[in-house]
């Protein structure tokens, strides 16, 4: 999966452009499969897993910012706002982080439904090459 993630951030990188695998949160655009390199067996890559821990990282990074606000307010401990300031971004930067390192190891995979069309972005990884017989 790390391979997929790493070949579909490319573009993010400017080394490919116009692949467009990745949308707007990082998560893969269409449907997409994988093959696996051994057996050719197909799978299609579900993203449910990461879409429900990015939602709880978000929403783990507001409660706390709220809680430590509120408890701000009524504690006695003083702090310099350019110190609140760091946190709130080191907290911010760490959720990022945090996603982009996790992405591949929440995403799972799935038998395709014969109905199903999916595109295999990395099929000359795991195709043989070609054999000519000139």
């Amino acid at each position: 999966m790390r391979a997929l993630w790493d070949f579909a951030r490319l573009e993010e990188s400017k080394v490919i452009y116009g692949l467009g695998f990745l949308g707007e949160w990082g998560l893969l655009r269409g449907k997409i499969g994988v093959a696996c390199p051994s057996c050719r067996t197909k799978l299609k890559i579900v993203q449910t897993r990461i879409v429900l821990a990015r939602a709880l990282a978000w929403g783990v990074l507001v409660a706390s910012a709220a809680w430590f606000g509120i408890w701000r307010r009524h504690s006695a401990l003083v702090l310099d706002k350019w110190l609140v300031y760091g946190l709130l971004l080191l907290a911010y930067l760490s959720v990022l982080w945090l996603q982009r390192v996790s992405t591949p190891y929440l995403a799972q995979v799935r038998l395709p439904r014969d109905d199903e069309k999916l595109s295999y972005p990395l099929r000359s990884a795991y195709e043989p090459p070609a054999i000519s017989n000139d």
